[in-house]
Formats: structure tokens, C-alpha cells, sequence
């Protein structure tokens, strides 16, 4: 089947039509050059240059020059585009070829900058009828983190990562929706395996080779499925922007780790390439408590004891080697395709200062698209990814390595979006998944595969200036759980320019992991206790209420948003009552809970000055309960800020700038509830603060130097808290090198 469409594709993509004068099919190739300019007349390298109803683009040189070449006979209208910068869409007049001036201006406002996630088409992000957080070059760089983990919290409030006892890895929640309602996109695609428990490997994603970050908050399950009830956090990867493209990256931290990138790349005017290879390393490193922590326990008749306990947490280092490679290439003026593959190594340090193991986690995925343009108005994607990931345990003592999880999805997908009269924008889809599960949780380590398939429409309708409205249902067919219907209703409204209005309803939909359905694991081997899954588990279900007011005028930018999520049918690991002679604990299993629900809201303020001075700040709140005897056992602290303060200048030839970066936690009264003796202990969790300060000059012939401290006033976390967040181990010095090949070599 997919042969044939591609076949269909080919053959009308070079017979068919791109602009209404064209006057037969013999269309042949002219070329155009030009240069894109910013307000003072200065090259900027680097920019984007987009053949409109075509798949033709190209980016500028180190001289701001840029050469397209196209097969049709009309007269076409570029679009320009450049971070910080206002797109510009400029029309190619009779006879002009050789002498085209594009330039650009600065804009105050990132909400220009298109965005995809939130409705799969490409929209401004001020005109996104879903709310979008967008987490760019700017805000990467200016932070400099070393892992997505570290680039989230100082990025969106009301994240936490703790620290898995078991595992050894992180685990996410944000605004109360843990890791199992966050779906994990790379450029639009899902992606395999597990870390923690229902947590992705956050080591997969390498910071130097993310352009931008798009997090559509709420439930998502129209357009993307299951897991996509809490957030979907789209990672958009690097592309080749120039001509050349080089870049040479070194990152030494004495407690967060070294990292050493290479890329480079080309885009010409129908082929485009870029390649990257990375190697991050941090050793491991233990967190121990200076003193006692004393906590009370309630007793089953209400008596109260005094427990008191120091303890330690190691953290693992690791050493991972990774590399993708891009390859791009327009056929026609409106057929192209590309292809994608990635590989990840990491060798994590076991914990036991004299193991005879180390975990080795590695993963490599395939992904294919091809893309076809009827007109400037409709357009066909087809995709597929491969993407697999496994565990090894590698005993190296022995010398051999042992398959300990496989996991592996495969996605074919096929796309059109079509606009009507500037007024409906119509995305409708076929999609096909499929998973395998080899996993040594399952009795006798057997595995297990779902598969499911799809039907979505949505429609865009453009009502006048001041609404818009995305209507959208999604059907889907699985192997276990049949046919299910997922809608969402999406409202947006301005009613005079420097404000938006935002509402909206949507439908979650989970079907249950493969793990949760099948696992029958014995914890520790030891006979202790075995977590068993239930196949007879519903599917979980969510009504999302979400209201957003934005505010933009000039520099002032700020947003509010609210969020209402109620459960059915959620799942949870509970205890079961049969101690037998020889286990310590209760058996657990999966179960369907009663309904539960949460709320939260967020709010952003930033102001965005001529001098060159930015201020940012994020507060959220999160009311969530989970009550037990009456007793709360949320983890989740109810209030957390970011704030942002960045300044830039150019001395001479030379661009610096400084940037502090913060986040705050509030404190927390919880408990949690032991079922083998019916006890209900007491936690209290302070307040937390952590800072860093970065600061970086960027000099000619692209050399940049950057130099930042860590956790600023060197906090540290208790061991006994890894719990409800990733252990801090006190102040940490940064320096940074980065060598722009095409700028050094004026390319």
C-alpha cells in the first residue's frame, strides 16, 4: 500500500501544478540569489528562506546570501525568517533573479515563532488556539544545562523529578500528572522504552542536538493517544540552517559531567544533511545526611512513635555515546522526502562500589517522511518511525552481557491538511502502531505486543479576526480494547489586539501498558512480595476543563491558565491483604481506583526590554489529593516559581551576555501509608531554592566562552528526600566552548 502511494505521489508531484499562471508542464529550472538583512543593513547568517507551496527552501551563508532554484514557471513569494526576528513573505517580481533584499526586523514578541504540536499544522504561536509553551535557543543557551531534567524545572514551574529507590533513575510530575500522563515526542513522533517506572530514559535526549521544546498542556488524546492525558512535551531536534554548518562543543562540570559535541551539515536549495555526535560523562557520587531526620509515625490505636534515621543516596554516573543523522531532499518543487536514524549507548555505573555488573542502555530508531504538496493549500505527509530500546546488563567480570527489557514501536501515519477560503484549515489522518514488550518483570521473562489503529479529523475553523474554534475527534481501534471515540473543543477569542482568550474541553484516553496488563515480578528474587498485573484492567478515562487568558502589548508579555482534570477509571499499584509465611509484605497489583481528580493553574509574566535586559517569572499551583483514612499522600509540593533574569550587550565586535536562572519549591506536609503494620508516618519537606548563573561572550569568527556556577548558593538536599526530588549535592562550576565552523571559516 505504501508503495503505491508513494508511486501516486511521484508521478502527480511531476506533472502537477504549483501557482495558477503556470502555462504548461515543461516547467524549467531559474535560479534566484538575494541577501537577508537585518534593520541596520547587517548579513544575517543563518536565516531561513521558504519557497511558499513548495518544498523548495534554503538557508543563508555567513554573508547572508542565499540561492534557490526552482522548476516552475510562476512568480513565487518567499518567506523569511530568523530567530528574534518578525517573518517577512516577499514576492518575486517579473525578470527579478539575481539582486532580491529581504530584511527583517526584531521583534519584542517569541509569539510570531510557528508552532506544530498543539493542532499538527504549522501556526503562529500568538494564533495557537491551544496554549503552547515554547522552550527555545535562547532560553537553552542561556541556561547551558547539562541534562533535559536540569532544563524543565528552571523552565516550567510546577515540575519535580525524584529519584527512583529501585532504579536509580529519574522520575517526572508535572502539576500532580505523573510520568505514565506525559507523552514524550521527538519531532512529532513517539518514541520506545522505559527508565524509571513509566518514565522515559531522559539520558536519550541530548541537549545540544534540541533546536526547541513545544509542551501543549492538558489532554491531548485527539491527535496523539495514550499518555497524552496530562502534557505532550514535543522535542524538535536540529536541522542544517546554512550552506555549511559546523559546530564544534565542549562542556566541563565539576559535579554536573562533561559533554563533547561535533556537527555539521549542508542545505542547499533540494538536498540538506546534518549529523551530530555526543559524548556526555558524570561520575557517580553519594548524598549523605549530616544528621538524623526524625519523622511520626501513627500507630494502628492511635499511639505515636518517633522514628529517626540517617541515610544516603548514590547517584549513578554514566558515560553515553550518541549520534543522529539527517538526510533531506525535495524530488520536485513539491515532493520531498527525509530520513532520520539516531543511536544511544550508556554505560551506568552500578552503585556498589565492588559490583561485577553495569547496566548498558542503548536504543536506534528510523524515521521516514515524505511530504507532498498539491497547491499552497493542501498538502499529504506520510511517515514512519522504528524506534527500539533495550536494557543489558553487562557483567563484565564474566565478560558477557545479558538482555534483561526489549521494547520496540513502530508508527506509520498518513496526514492531510487542507485550507478552504483562509477560513477552515481540515487535518484528517490514518494511523497504525504497534509495540513489543520482552521484559523481566513477565514470568519467565516472556513478551507481550498491542497494536492499534486510527482515524482522526479536525477542523480549523477561522470564524472571523477575533475567533477561532478546532473541533476534532479521534477513533481508535486497539488489539484489546476495541473501538473507543475521543473529542476536544478548542475556543479561542480576541477581542481586542493585545489580548487572547483561550477555553477548552478535551477527552483523555489511556489504554493500560503492556507491563501493567501481564507483569508477575517476584521484587528482589528473594521471595519478599510480587507485583502482579491485572489483564482485566480498564482503560482509564478524563474530562479536562482548561481556561487561559494572554496578555501581550509591546515588551510586556504575561499569561494565566487554568486547568480541571477529573479520572475514571485510573490506575493505580495497590497492596493486597495476604502475607503469607515467608514474605515481609503484602503482595501488590494493578488496579482500576475510584475516581480522582486535580487541579492547577499556571501563570507567566515577562518583560522583554530595548537595553537588552529580560525578566521572566512562573508561578504554579497544584491542589491535588489522594487521601487515605483522611490522611493526604500527595507528593506533589502545592506552589513553585521560576524566574529569569538575562541581559545582553555588544561591546564593539563582541556579543555578552549574563543570565540568572532560579527555581523555587514550596514546603510540604504529607504522609504515606504502610500496609504490613497498618502504620501512617509524617513527612515534612522544606522549602527549596536552587540557582545558577551563566555568563558567555560570543567573539568574531564564531568562538563563543561561557563560564556559570551551579546551584549558586550551594544548597543541599537531604538524602532522605530523593523521594520528591533529584539530590543536590552542593555548588558546582561550569565553563563552556563552542567554535561556529561556517562563521570561522566564512562560509
Amino acid at each position: 500500500m505504501l508503495l503505491g502511494v508513494l508511486s501516486t505521489l511521484y508521478t502527480t508531484a511531476e506533472t502537477g501544478y504549483l501557482y495558477e499562471n503556470n502555462e504548461n508542464d515543461n516547467a524549467t529550472t531559474r535560479c534566484f540569489k538575494g541577501v537577508v538583512l537585518d534593520e541596520n543593513g547587517t548579513p544575517l547568517p543563518g536565516a531561513s528562506i521558504v519557497v511558499i507551496g513548495t518544498t523548495i527552501g534554503a538557508g543563508t551563508n555567513t554573508q547572508g546570501e542565499f540561492t534557490l532554484s526552482l522548476r516552475d514557471k510562476g512568480f513565487p513569494i518567499l518567506r523569511a525568517s530568523f530567530i528574534g526576528y518578525t517573518p517577512v513573505e516577499y514576492k518575486i517580481q517579473n525578470n527579478e533573479h539575481n539582486n532580491i533584499v529581504i530584511r527583517l526586523k526584531p521583534t519584542q514578541s517569541s509569539l510570531e515563532e510557528v508552532v506544530v504540536t498543539g493542532t499538527r499544522t504549522e501556526k503562529p504561536l500568538k494564533d495557537a488556539p491551544i496554549l503552547t509553551r515554547v522552550i527555545g535557543q535562547k532560553e537553552i543557551q542561556a541556561l547551558n544545562p547539562m541534562d533535559i531534567e536540569t532544563l524543565l524545572q528552571y523552565e516550567l514551574p510546577g515540575i519535580q523529578f525524584n529519584y527512583n529507590s529501585m532504579s536509580k533513575l529519574p522520575e517526572i510530575t508535572y502539576q500532580g500528572m505523573s510520568g505514565e500522563y506525559l507523552l514524550f515526542l521527538v519531532d512529532g513522533e513517539r518514541i520506545s522504552g522505559e527508565g524509571s517506572d513509566h518514565n522515559p530514559d531522559f539520558s536519550r535526549f541530548n541537549i545540544d542536538d534540541i533546536e526547541r521544546i513545544e509542551v501543549v498542556k492538558g489532554a491531548q488524546s485527539t491527535l496523539y493517544a495514550s499518555n497524552a492525558l496530562g502534557a505532550v512535551i514535543n522535542i524538535i531536534t536540529k536541522s542544517a540552517n546554512r550552506p555549511f554548518t559546523g559546530n564544534v562543543n565542549a562542556r566541563y562540570g565539576n559535579n554536573s559531567g562533561q559533554k563533547y559535541t561535533v556537527s555539521g551539515g549542508t542545505k542547499q536549495n533540494r538536498f540538506s544533511s546534518f549529523t551530530t555526535i555526543s559524548h556526555r560523562r558524570r561520575d557517580t557520587y553519594t548524598i549523605s545526611d549530616d544528621k538524623e531526620t526524625e519523622r511520626t509515625v501513627i500507630n494502628p490505636d492511635g499511639s505515636i512513635t518517633i522514628d529517626k534515621s540517617a541515610n544516603s543516596s548514590t547517584i549513578r554516573g554514566y558515560q553515553i555515546w550518541d549520534a543522529s543523522q539527517k538526510f533531506g531532499y525535495a524530488f520536485t518543487d513539491q515532493f520531498s522526502a527525509e530520513i532520520k536514524g539516531t543511536y544511544y549507548r550508556n554505560k551506568r555505573d552500578n552503585a556498589t562500589a565492588n559490583a561485577k555488573t553495569n547496566d548498558i542502555f542503548s536504543n536506534y530508531s528510523v524515521n521516514g517522511k515524505l511530504k507532498y504538496l498539491f497547491n499552497v493549500n493542501h498538502r499529504l505527509d506520510l511517515s514512519y518511525i522504528f524506534d527500539s530500546y533495550r536494557k543489558d546488563i553487562d557483567y563484565f567480570v564474566a565478560g558477557y552481557t545479558k538482555k534483561n527489557y526489549d521494547n520496540f514501536v513502530q508508527t506509520a501515519r498518513l496526514n492531510y491538511t487542507g485550507n478552504f477560503n483562509d477560513q477552515h484549515t481540515f487535518t484528517a489522518g490514518l494511523e497504525a502502531n504497534l509495540e513489543y514488550l520482552k521484559h523481566y518483570m513477565f514470568k519467565d521473562s516472556t513478551n507481550y505486543n498491542q497494536q492499534s489503529y486510527v482515524f482522526y479529523v479536525q477542523e480549523d475553523w477561522k470564524i472571523s479576526e477575533k475567533f477561532n474554534l478546532i473541533a476534532g475527534i479521534r477513533t481508535d481501534y486497539h488489539s484489546q480494547y476495541h473501538f473507543r471515540m475521543t473529542p476536544k473543543l478548542s475556543v479561542m477569542y480576541r477581542p481586542v489586539e493585545l489580548l487572547t482568550l483561550r477555553v477548552g474541553y478535551a477527552q483523555g484516553y489511556r489504554t493500560p501498558t503492556l507491563k501493567e496488563l501481564y507483569e508477575e515480578y517476584d521484587m528482589g528474587g528473594l521471595g519478599m512480595f510480587t507485583i502482579h498485573g491485572d489483564e482485566n484492567l480498564k482503560a482509564e478515562n478524563s474530562q479536562q476543563f482548561s481556561l487561559s487568558a494572554e496578555i501581550n502589548k509591546d515588551i510586556f508579555y504575561a499569561s494565566i491558565s487554568g486547568y480541571y482534570n477529573k479520572f475514571k477509571n485510573k490506575i493505580t499499584l495497590a497492596y493486597l491483604d495476604n502475607i503469607e509465611d515467608g514474605k515481609s509484605m503484602p503482595d501488590m497489583k494493578y488496579m482500576n481506583s475510584d475516581n480522582a481528580e486535580s487541579i492547577s493553574m499556571e501563570a507567566i509574566a515577562r518583560v522583554k526590554m530595548d537595553c537588552g535586559l529580560m525578566l521572566q517569572g512562573s508561578y504554579a499551583y497544584v491542589h491535588e489529593k489522594e487521601e487515605y483514612k483522611g490522611y493526604n499522600l500527595s507528593m506533589t509540593r502545592p506552589h513553585s516559581l521560576t524566574f529569569n533574569a538575562s541581559f545582553n550587550r555588544k561591546f564593539g565586535k563582541v556579543n555578552t551576555s549574563v543570565s540568572l536562572n532560579g527555581q523555587w519549591s514550596s514546603k510540604l506536609h504529607t504522609y504515606s501509608y504502610y500496609s504490613v503494620d497498618n502504620t501512617i508516618t509524617e513527612y515534612n519537606y522544606s522549602p527549596r531554592t536552587i540557582c545558577t548563573l551563566n555568563t558567555s561572550a560570543s567573539f568574531p569568527r564564531g568562538i563563543s566562552v561561557g563560564l556559570g556556577i551551579d546551584n549558586l548558593f550551594n544548597y543541599k538536599d537531604k538524602s532522605a528526600d530523593y523521594g520528591i526530588q533529584l539530590p543536590q549535592q552542593g555548588i558546582g562550576f561550569i565553563g563552556t566552548v563552542s567554535i561556529n565552523l561556517a562563521d570561522l571559516f566564512r562560509l
